[in-house]
């Protein structure tokens, strides 16, 4: 009996179908129970040269958007903070970032996760060179707060394009599971090396697909070896996260100046995402409502 076949559920009959036809269940199931799945270069049905074109489209945009020169990613040691720059808004730099985009194994795993609907929110790449910048333990589903973690508000589905080998590669690390604490990593949670939560690093090879839960708590480590750690990271989210409207620059500042409580109910929001954030204090009421739905 297949219950896909009945057309009863005119949402996910179609996404049952796909998973089969691209043996996606399994990766359906670590995403139900952990939070999160790496699907192999040769179940994801890209061309051999897909990963070396998306590599080399990322360096070459970093590149010329930062009047830089990186040469041989293997062995290069750029500055950190100079690759970090501009990396966002890839869409129309090369069509291999459509590509990454539409990939229909990609979108199948995107879908079940958050609905027929879901959008592409933002991509960026991570390019990271030997004792490049960490992160802590965090969430990705910045502004939900506890309680409504029962389904995936938002995910990441970043491209490997380079081989996460060991820990020396500097890789992701998650905590299996986390997704369904509904809520972010309080303080004393956030340190790798110190939280009481079992962690465990992304080792996989370049062309891999890493997808997790946008709830899933993850952080990364410093990259010891020679040479960089490249990603395309990509965000998906539901259709409601998307504002209705973007307040910003459509309120005259006189009007905001009268009547002060308008900022606040406007919102000082952190998307849409800019290149650069100048007002930091943007994001300390995300983080705040991830643990606290008062916030």
């Amino acid at each position: 009996m297949d219950i896909s076949e009945y057309g009863s559920s005119p949402h996910v009959d179609p996404l049952i179908a796909q998973l089969q036809e691209y043996d996606l269940f399994k990766h359906v199931v670590e995403l139900e129970a952990y939070g999160l799945t790496i699907v192999p270069k040769e179940k994801m049905g890209v061309d051999d040269g897909f990963v070396e074109r998306l590599r080399s489209a990322i360096l070459a945009t970093c590149e010329k958007r930062n009047g830089l020169e990186i040469g041989d990613y293997r062995t290069a040691e750029p500055n950190a903070k100079d690759i970090g720059r501009n990396s966002w808004y890839l869409l129309q730099e090369d069509d291999v970032f459509v590509e990454a985009a539409t990939n229909p194994r990609l979108l199948a795993l995107v879908r079940w996760l958050c609905g027929q609907s879901a959008v592409l929110s933002g991509h960026t790449w991570i390019i990271k060179p030997p004792g490049g910048r960490t992160h802590t333990l965090h969430s990705d589903a910045h502004g939900i707060p506890p309680g409504g973690g029962s389904i995936a508000h938002a995910c990441n589905a970043s491209w490997l394009c380079t081989d996460y080998t060991s820990v020396e590669d500097g890789p992701t690390v998650f905590v299996p599971g986390s997704h369904r604490y509904g809520r972010a990593t309080l303080p004393h949670e956030e340190s790798v090396e110190d939280t009481p939560f079992n962690t465990v690093p992304l080792i996989a090879e370049a062309g891999s697909l890493a997808l997790w839960n946008g709830a899933t708590w993850h952080a990364s480590l410093p990259r010891t070896n020679p040479g960089l750690r490249i990603t395309l990271v990509q965000i998906f989210m539901r259709m409601h996260m998307r504002p209705i409207h973007l307040w910003e620059n459509e309120v005259a500042p006189e009007l905001i100046e009268k009547y002060p409580e308008l900022k606040r109910v406007l919102g000082e929001h952190l998307y849409p995402y800019k290149e650069s954030i100048s007002d930091f204090d943007r994001v300390a009421p995300f983080k705040k409502t991830g643990t606290d739905p008062f916030a």
